[in-house]
């Protein structure tokens, strides 16, 4: 006897949302934004290295998304894939860590780059299945329950294991205490993966061949030619106006981690405050930013936008006045800063649905993650290359200043839904 697709749907939902709170719980752990920095900087690689991982991480990302999202997408069943990928970011960690081991400070500036190329390449290559996968398998509605669960009692669970790890490891120096939270961040990339597995997957579209080889002839450069031409609609470029300065802000959760990292990376809990942090920037986000959401999109963007400048000039006056040195200064920063891109980044989602008509929605898209992927390389890298020839502060200053225009462009481009254009 067969199983319904109700009753497929209805084991998958709760194995799906387990294996999502295991995730949320192995990256909010071993984080590429803040735990994984505080460790290059634990280990005195040079601040360009350190600074510049986030443009390693996005290259990566970047090729994911130019070569291997038609292969990706042709591809029936994705939950062995999304397996692999879990443990293969928990194996870049482990290599990362035993390298690090070695305390050579140039195979560990290689190491790192490495292993952040390879998780920018692994996490999109996981992002583009698991993104066709719930769109398949899981309703709307459910999705979206899904997603709090995810954030809700990930968050928790992150908190809980970073307050326990924190206890057990406070004596120790600095490298073991962070390598005592990464490895328990690779045991939950482990059972993430493991626990996908135990989903059922059935034949959920028809054979798409036909359009694969289809993709395959065309040329490389027509995908150049797509994105100029999308600068030829009007609200493709009015939202590109709002668009590329939130790339800056949405760097302002890696930088805020860099200057607590470079302050507290050899306090006992200094790693642990930024994760308990983080984790709960996550958590109150996903409920404050819906209620606020379902009324205003610029409202979301504008307050968040405010949030990062406000937050960033608050840091900045207390670091030139020397004193800056109390952790929980930093993680209530990076917790504000969390909070408001998390909720631009929902927000400039939502709201590029109501403007973008729907024929062009796809190739608009496309374009503007290009655009901001090249774009996020290169400030990313450049960032990188103020906080090491002066210091983290000079980039947090930039990022303020680009705030403060993001909130006035939002501010003019987003209109209420009422006045969006049709």
């Amino acid at each position: 006897m067969t199983n319904s697709p109700s009753n497929t749907a209805k084991r998958n939902i709760p194995v799906l949302t387990g294996q999502s709170i295991l995730s949320q719980v192995a990256w909010t752990l071993g984080s590429p934004s803040i735990v994984l920095p505080f460790l290059a900087v634990s280990l005195e690689l040079p601040m360009f290295v350190a600074g510049a991982l986030v443009s390693v991480r996005m290259v990566g990302s970047m090729i994911s998304d130019v070569f291997l999202a038609q292969p990706i997408s042709a591809r029936e069943r994705k939950k062995r894939g999304i397996a692999i990928t879990e443990i293969a970011i928990g194996a870049c960690l482990v290599v990362a860590l035993v390298i690090a081991a070695t305390g050579k400070v140039p195979l560990i500036a290689i190491a790192f780059v490495s292993a952040f190329f390879l998780i920018g390449l692994i996490e999109e290559i996981q992002s583009l299945m698991y993104t066709d996968l719930l769109g398949d398998h899981v309703q709307s509605k459910s999705r979206m329950i899904m997603h709090y669960l995810q954030l809700g009692v990930g968050g928790l669970g992150a908190i809980g294991l970073a307050l326990l790890v924190h206890e057990i490891t406070k004596e120790n120096p600095p490298f073991s205490r962070h390598s005592a939270i990464i490895a328990v961040s690779v045991t939950f990339f482990v059972l993430s993966g493991l626990s996908i597995l135990a989903m059922s997957e059935g034949t959920s579209r028809p054979p798409i061949s036909d359009q694969a080889s289809a993709a395959k002839k065309r040329k490389f450069t027509e995908n150049f030619t797509d994105i100029a031409a999308m600068f030829n609609e009007a609200w493709f470029r009015r939202y590109m106006i709002m668009r590329l300065p939130i790339v800056v802000v949405s760097l302002s959760v890696p930088f805020f981690a860099l200057i607590a990292a470079e302050a507290h990376h050899t306090s006992a809990k200094g790693l642990t405050a930024m994760i308990i942090s983080s984790a709960s920037g996550y958590l109150v986000s996903a409920p404050l930013w819906q209620l606020v959401n379902m009324k205003s999109h610029r409202a979301v963007m504008v307050t968040g936008n405010l949030m990062v400048a406000v937050t960033g000039a608050a840091l900045l006056s207390v670091h030139y006045l020397g004193v800056d040195h109390d952790v929980h200064l930093h993680a209530v920063a990076l917790f504000i800063v969390t909070v408001a891109v998390t909720g631009i980044s929902s927000a400039r989602k939502l709201y590029f649905l109501d403007v973008a008509p729907k024929d062009q929605r796809v190739k608009g898209a496309a374009a503007i993650k290009s655009i901001c992927r090249i774009s996020g390389v290169i400030l990313s890298a450049a960032l990188a290359g103020i906080a090491h020839m002066h210091e983290v502060a000079w980039a947090i200053l930039f990022i303020v200043i680009i705030s403060l225009f993001a909130a006035i462009a939002c501010y003019r481009v987003v209109v209420p839904r009422s006045k969006v254009p049709v």
